[in-house]
């Protein structure tokens, strides 16, 4: 039994890697072939990917994650049938959001006018999401192949098709949301067809959506301003020093893809557990699974904090080329930045599983009005320094609002 469970871990594991190298030779290929402006426009635009990526998350994945570890074998396929349903009907809301933000924004501004380039976008967008949902189906259903095939079709396929346009040297931002459209598209295709869809009344699907949103709604608003916190001070980058800072800060992300797989693996395993542990074995032991998770990832992250630490120039001028070493330095201060989002992490995990979501809401209305407030000072005053600087702060506050909420409020915890 034990060999088995590591074996389904493995697996997770394994199909983390591969989304995540995927993502991280991306990164450098475009990095290399858009040059530091180009990268940076990718990389605002993306934001606008990971904003509804974030609001899906918050509605959707996190309470089935939550909810499916809750429930018996005999109604999971009918919960999930119920949540596919609420899938198209969220699509349906990001197409229309989508379609009219790019119209409107265009008034305000003339330089956000992208043309042509905004259906690249809201296709990319739509078929992101939707394979995304598709995977976490499948890890639901402990269908771990389905998964790894699922996702070597949409993060190889996108691979292999920017390389081709690298290699006709014809590779400009239309090719690229192209590019990830079509793969996704064929895994998207793929996943639908291999899932099992159960007929369930219309009480029913009003009863999971109503359950969904108890959940959900503190997460989605926490989302927004979690996107908002944690992007404000890469905005006020773009707008007050130019896209090729934010070009700059997205290659410190993206070399420390290897930290991202690690959130991305855990996003994957841990809520489900904590809900399992909780639900047979009450708070404690969930508290103690936590505690282990923590000594674990503190473990991990002080090696490759160490590693990373001594060899920062040489890794960013080996990957990335000669334009982007004279801020190696700055990949010194994102460790420190990924170490305490692992913090954050397993906190907002225990705080899901307790179905307190509201405090993880509040903590972010605090950080955003701080990023708001703070960021164009330290901008303006350190200039790309400034965004590390402002970010680390934010972090370090909002361990500080769940710390102190865990140790001040034990009677909430154990409701």
């Amino acid at each position: 039994m034990l060999k088995k469970i590591k074996n389904k871990k493995s697996l997770i594991i394994l199909d983390q890697m591969l989304v995540s190298g995927s993502n991280f030779i991306l990164g450098i290929l475009l990095a290399r072939y858009l040059g530091i402006e180009g990268y940076g426009q990718f990389a605002l635009l993306w934001l606008v990917v990971l904003f509804f990526s974030g609001l899906q998350l918050a509605y959707v994945i996190s309470p089935m994650l939550t909810l499916s570890g809750k429930k018996s074998s005999g109604v999971l396929d009918k919960y999930l049938s119920s949540i596919i349903f609420l899938q198209f009907f969220f699509l349906i809301f990001i197409i229309i959001g989508l379609y009219f933000f790019f119209e409107i924004a265009v008034y305000f501004n003339k330089q956000w006018d992208i043309g042509d380039l905004k259906l690249y976008i809201i296709f990319t967008t739509i078929l992101f999401l939707f394979q995304d949902f598709i995977r976490r189906y499948f890890i639901i259903k402990a269908e771990y192949y389905k998964l790894i095939f699922l996702d070597s079709i949409a993060y190889l396929g996108q691979l292999g098709i920017v390389l081709y346009f690298t290699y006709i040297d014809t590779l400009e931002l239309k090719l690229v949301f192209l590019a990830i459209s079509i793969s996704f598209s064929l895994s998207f295709i793929f996943g639908y067809v291999q899932i099992k869809k159960t007929s369930t009344s219309r009480v029913y699907k009003k009863l999971i959506f109503l359950k969904n949103w108890q959940i959900s709604k503190w997460l989605v608003y926490t989302a927004i301003l979690q996107w908002g916190s944690g992007n404000f001070f890469i905005l006020a980058s773009g707008a007050i020093l130019g896209s090729w800072s934010v070009g700059v800060i997205r290659v410190m992300q993206n070399t420390m893809g290897v930290f991202s797989m690690l959130f991305q693996a855990l996003e994957n395993i841990l809520p489900i557990n904590l809900s399992k542990i909780y639900k047979k074995y009450g708070y404690k032991r969930m508290i103690n699974y936590f505690k282990l998770q923590l000594k674990y990832g503190t473990i991990i992250f002080t090696l490759l904090a160490l590693f990373i630490s001594i060899f920062s120039f040489e890794i960013i001028g080996l990957l990335y080329g000669e334009l982007y070493v004279e801020y190696s330095y700055l990949l010194v201060g994102f460790v420190f930045i990924y170490m305490f989002n692992y913090i954050i992490t397993l906190q907002r995990y225990l705080l899901r599983t307790l179905e307190l979501t509201q405090v993880i809401f509040t903590s972010y209305i605090a950080t955003t009005a701080y990023a708001i407030i703070s960021s164009s000072l330290f901008i303006g005053y350190f200039k790309i320094d400034g965004v590390l600087i402002g970010v680390l702060t934010m972090q370090l506050l909002t361990i500080i609002i769940f710390y102190k909420y865990m140790v001040t409020d034990k009677r909430a915890l154990y409701s």
